[in-house]
């Protein structure tokens, strides 16, 4: 049971760093260099927030990593990595959270697997 709990936590943090790579580099594609980081990160996570509610829901988040490109996740797979990024439990991501995501700050919250 142990070694499939670190095998599973290895394969999340493979994944994690994968998805955040894929995701810096698809946003910075679509900034401009005269940009400060903050706001670039405030310009990516209104590109997330569809509804502009000031969080991102799972099926916004679905809809912004395909219209930016990334296809190498499944559902399921982007479904484990949003209930990583929601620290707070609030079946949503906040700036705070989306900010953690964009620049790797490992989330507060322990794997549950």
């Amino acid at each position: 049971t142990k070694l499939y709990i670190q095998h599973t936590q290895n394969t999340m943090a493979s994944l994690r760093t994968t998805f955040e790579k894929e995701i810096r580099n698809r946003l910075a594609q679509k900034s401009t260099s005269n940009q400060s980081e903050e706001q670039i990160l405030a310009k990516c996570f209104k590109f997330f927030d569809l509804n502009n509610n000031g969080v991102v829901e799972f099926n916004e988040f679905v809809k912004a990593v395909e219209k930016i490109g990334v296809q190498t996740f499944t559902r399921e797979q982007l479904r484990d990595l949003f209930e990583y990024y929601d620290v707070d439990g609030s079946n949503s991501v906040d700036y705070k959270e989306f900010s953690s995501l964009l620049y790797g700050i490992p989330s507060p919250k322990k794997p549950t697997s």
